[in-house]
């Protein structure tokens, strides 16, 4: 029942009512593939699937940017941000990079819930037409504008979930010795359900 429960706080971050049948069949998919996958830690329960997820996820949808045509997810793994935005703008194309080939497989069934899917493996030199690069929980900053470089140059924009305010200072204070004329906005996100400390890092 907690899916019910937690319906008026997804609902009160932006996320639209009608995709929330959407929504619960790519949380029961995520569910039933993770014992076999790893997809979250298996040890965590289904509630602190949708508190420490799902909800977390939605925390700065209200800042995602509107009427996209194509964006891209790097080490998208179960899905997460991505499957959910997906599912939120489906005029998106959504590729969505992973190397794993266990968790493609898992990510090619999440297109039979949200259709405007892309998977792919390796994150390409080039990768055009892309209008935001999306992450959660894959690399640090510096990292993820080395192996996007090319749309790094040509002025590619960046919307990074992130946790703690300390470890993203650090990965800025690195990423500007590389990359000189950085320039990044830090937002603080509040959970309705969780206290955590979460941040939006846009580019």
């Amino acid at each position: 029942m907690h899916f019910e429960t937690r319906k008026p706080t997804i609902l009160q971050l932006g996320f639209r009512e009608e995709a929330l049948p959407q929504l619960k069949a790519y949380i029961d998919l995520l569910w039933s593939s993770n014992e076999e996958l790893n997809l979250i830690s298996r040890k965590m329960t289904f509630e602190e699937l949708l508190d420490n997820h799902i909800i977390d996820c939605l925390l700065p949808l209200s800042e995602f940017p509107k009427n996209l045509k194509s964006a891209a997810d790097f080490g998208s793994g179960g899905g997460l941000p991505a499957v959910i935005y997906a599912i939120q703008f489906p005029q998106m194309r959504y590729h969505l990079y992973e190397k794993s080939p266990k968790k493609q497989e898992f990510l090619a069934k999440c297109k039979s819930i949200a259709p405007n899917l892309e998977i792919h493996g390796e994150i390409p030199k080039d990768f055009g037409g892309v209008e935001v690069v999306t992450a959660r929980g894959f690399k640090p900053i510096d990292v993820i504008l080395d192996v996007s470089r090319q749309y790094y140059n040509s002025h590619g924009k960046y919307f990074l979930l992130k946790a703690r305010r300390e470890k993203i200072e650090e990965e800025m204070t690195l990423a500007k010795k590389k990359f000189k004329t950085l320039n990044a906005n830090i937002t603080p996100l509040q959970s309705p359900v969780l206290e955590v400390e979460r941040h939006l890092v846009t580019i």
